[in-house]
C-alpha cells in the first residue's frame, strides 16, 4: 500500500512539473520579428505571473482584431519604469508584439509607444522593431 501511495505522489509531482514547463514554452511565439500594431487599450491587468494587456487593432484587411499581450511580472516591470497606471482603457498605442506562430491574436509584448511618444519597454529579447528587419504590418 505504501509503495502505491508513493507512486501516486510521484506521478502527481511529474504531472504538475510538466504543466509549469509547458507554461513557459519558448517556441509559441516568433521572437525573430515583432509585429507592429496600432490600436487602443481596452484593459490593463497589473499582476503576477504576468501583466496582461488587452487591445484592439485593425488588420491590413480593415478588420477589428482583439489582441492579448503579456509582459514579465509586475515587479520586473516596475524596474523597467512601468506602474499599474502606465496604460488605461482608451489609450492610443503602437504595440510591438512577438505574435503567436499559429496566427492567434496573442503574444509577448516587446514594447509599447503611447500617442505622446512615451515608450514602455517590456522585453529585452528578440529583434528590435523599427530597425533592420523591422516589424511586419498587422496580420490578417
Amino acid at each position: 500500500m505504501r509503495t502505491r501511495l508513493l507512486l501516486v505522489a510521484a506521478l502527481a509531482v511529474a504531472v504538475a512539473s510538466a504543466g509549469v514547463l509547458a507554461h513557459h514554452g519558448g517556441n509559441l511565439y516568433d521572437t525573430t520579428k515583432p509585429v507592429m500594431l496600432k490600436g487602443t487599450i481596452t484593459k490593463f491587468e497589473w499582476g503576477t505571473p504576468h501583466n496582461q494587456i488587452f487591445f484592439d487593432a485593425t488588420s491590413d484587411k480593415g478588420e477589428k482584431q482583439s489582441w492579448v499581450g503579456s509582459t514579465e511580472p509586475a515587479p520586473v516591470m516596475l524596474e523597467r519604469g512601468w506602474t499599474r497606471r502606465s496604460l488605461g482603457p482608451g489609450d492610443a498605442v503602437t504595440v510591438y508584439i512577438f505574435a503567436a506562430k499559429n496566427g492567434a491574436t496573442v503574444g509577448n509584448i516587446q514594447r509599447i509607444v503611447k500617442a505622446d511618444g512615451t515608450e514602455l519597454t517590456a522585453s529585452g529579447g528578440g529583434a528590435r522593431a523599427g530597425g533592420e528587419g523591422a516589424a511586419a504590418p498587422a496580420r490578417p
